[in-house]
C-alpha cells in the first residue's frame, strides 16, 4: 500500500461524508448521510460524477434518492435525467435543476408527475417568496398550481443547500389538463428560450408556445390569429367586454391571476416573462399557472422595459414601485381589462374572497419557517459569502424571513385602498 488518506467533512447541517483511499487505484468510499433537521434529502448521483453544467442537454441515468427525516425512502430510480434551468439563476453558484423520472411518480405526497423542478432560490434570502405566492394561488379559482416542498440536496456527495421541489408546469393529468390535440399552453416571456413564438400584433407581446410541443404550422398560425383577435376586440373604440369574456378570456381567472401578483409585489408581468396562459376546451383563454416569485414582495424600481432592480429606487427615470403602487396596472392587457368596470367589480370581490384566507396563509408561512430553518441556516453559511444580495436586501435567513412576513402583511392591509383607486 503506496498510499492512505482519510479525509471527514462534517457540514452545518448534519451531513458527515469519511473518505477512505486505500491505494492508488481503489477508492472506497464510506458514506455516512445523516441530517439531523426536518427536511427530506435529495440525493443526485450522476455517471461518473460529472458537473450538471447544461441547461439544454440531459445528464442521462442518474441515480436520485429522496430519504425522508425519520429514515425512510420515499423515491429511488437509476433512471433519472437531470440538467439545469432557469435564465439569470443558472449563472449563480448556487444551480436551479430540472429533473425527468423514467414515468409519473409521486413525490413526497405530491400527485404523480414525470417532470419537475429543483429551484434554489438563490436571490432570495428567505427562501420562501415562492412558497408564499403559490400558497396565495391555491386560495383562489385557478385550476392548478404547482405543489411544492422544501428538501436539502445533494449532489455527487456534495450538499447543495436548501431547495424547493416543485412540479413542472407542463400538459399532463394532474397539471395542465388540456387536449394537446386541440388547446394550447402559453408563456409570455421576453426571454427566448428557443420555443415556437411570435409577437401579438397589437402590444408586440412576446408567446412562446409551451404546448403542443413542436406545435404544427396551423397550430402556430392558430395560436397567432387568436391573439391578435383578441387584441383587436379589447383596444377597439368601443370594445364588448362581455362579449370578449364569454368567447375570448376567461374573466375569473385573469382577475385571481392578476391579484396575486399585486399582493406579492412582482412586476414580471411588465416584461413580460414567466406568464402563463392556456386554451383548453372552452376556446378561452385561461390564465395561469403562476410561476417566478423570488424577486416579489420586495419594493424595487422598474424601468421601461420591465426591468427591475432595488438599486434603481433612488434614479429619477425608472417608476417607483412600493407597497403603496399597482405593480401590473398596465402589464399585458391588464390596461384594457382595468378599464372595465365589470372586471373592476370582479377583481374587488375576487379580493374579499382570498382577503378572509390571510390569517391561514400566515399559519402556513409561520410553520415553514420553523420547520426549515436548521437546513437554511446551514445555507445561509453554505452560500451567503459567494454572491453579494442582489434583490434581497436582508441577507441572514431571519431578517430577511421577519422583513418578507411584514412585507406581506403592510401589502394585505393596503390592498382595499389600492383597489379603490381603479
Amino acid at each position: 500500500m503506496s498510499k492512505s488518506e482519510i479525509s471527514f467533512s462534517l457540514f452545518p447541517h448534519g451531513y458527515a461524508q469519511v473518505r477512505t483511499w486505500l491505494m492508488p487505484f481503489l477508492l472506497l468510499v464510506l458514506s455516512a448521510r445523516a441530517y439531523a433537521g426536518s427536511l427530506p434529502v435529495i440525493y443526485i448521483d450522476t455517471p461518473g460524477s460529472s458537473a450538471i453544467t447544461s441547461r439544454d442537454k440531459w445528464t442521462k441515468g442518474c441515480r436520485m434518492r429522496i430519504v425522508m427525516p425519520d429514515g425512510t425512502e420515499d423515491f429511488c430510480s437509476s433512471d433519472v435525467d437531470v440538467k439545469g434551468r432557469g435564465h439569470s439563476t443558472f449563472t449563480k453558484p448556487k444551480k436551479p435543476y430540472a429533473i425527468r423520472l423514467d414515468g409519473r411518480h409521486p413525490l413526497l405526497g405530491m400527485a404523480p408527475g414525470k417532470r419537475w423542478a429543483l429551484l434554489a432560490n438563490f436571490m432570495d434570502h428567505s427562501l420562501m417568496r415562492n412558497m408564499l405566492a403559490l400558497e396565495l394561488a391555491r386560495r383562489t379559482s385557478l385550476a392548478w398550481t404547482p405543489d411544492c416542498r422544501q428538501v436539502d440536496v445533494v449532489v455527487n456527495g456534495q450538499p447543495q443547500g436548501c431547495y424547493l421541489l416543485c412540479e413542472q408546469i407542463r400538459v399532463a393529468r394532474g397539471r395542465v389538463e388540456i387536449d394537446e390535440k386541440r388547446g394550447f399552453l402559453f408563456e409570455l416571456d421576453s426571454y427566448d428560450d428557443g420555443s415556437p413564438r411570435f409577437h401579438t400584433a397589437h402590444r408586440r407581446l412576446p408567446v412562446n408556445i409551451k404546448s403542443p410541443d413542436p406545435p404544427i404550422s396551423d397550430m402556430m398560425e392558430k395560436a397567432r390569429r387568436m391573439f391578435d383577435e383578441i387584441e383587436q376586440k379589447l383596444y377597439s373604440p368601443h370594445p364588448d367586454m362581455n362579449g370578449i369574456y364569454d368567447r375570448y378570456i376567461d374573466s375569473t381567472s385573469f382577475a385571481d391571476w392578476w391579484l396575486v401578483h399585486e399582493i406579492a409585489q412582482n412586476a414580471e408581468p411588465n416584461g413580460p416573462r414567466s406568464c402563463y396562459m392556456y386554451c383548453g376546451e372552452d376556446g378561452r383563454l385561461t390564465a395561469g399557472p403562476v410561476w417566478d416569485f423570488d424577486l416579489a414582495f420586495i419594493s424595487v424600481g422598474v424601468d421601461a422595459g420591465g426591468d427591475l432592480r432595488p438599486s434603481r429606487l433612488n434614479r429619477k427615470d425608472v417608476r417607483l414601485l412600493t407597497t403603496d403602487s399597482l405593480y401590473n396596472r398596465n402589464a399585458l392587457w391588464f390596461d384594457r381589462l382595468l378599464s372595465d368596470p365589470q372586471f373592476v367589480a370582479l377583481v374587488r370581490r375576487r379580493w374579499q374572497v382570498l382577503k378572509a384566507q390571510i390569517p391561514d396563509v400566515i399559519g402556513c408561512f409561520d410553520r415553514w419557517r420553523a420547520e426549515m430553518e436548521p437546513s437554511a441556516l446551514a445555507d445561509e453559511r453554505m452560500w451567503a459569502s459567494l454572491d453579494p444580495a442582489r434583490f434581497d436586501t436582508f441577507v441572514s435567513f431571519r431578517s430577511s424571513c421577519d422583513n418578507l412576513r411584514k412585507t406581506f402583511l403592510v401589502r394585505v392591509s393596503r390592498m382595499d385602498a389600492l383597489l379603490s383607486t381603479l
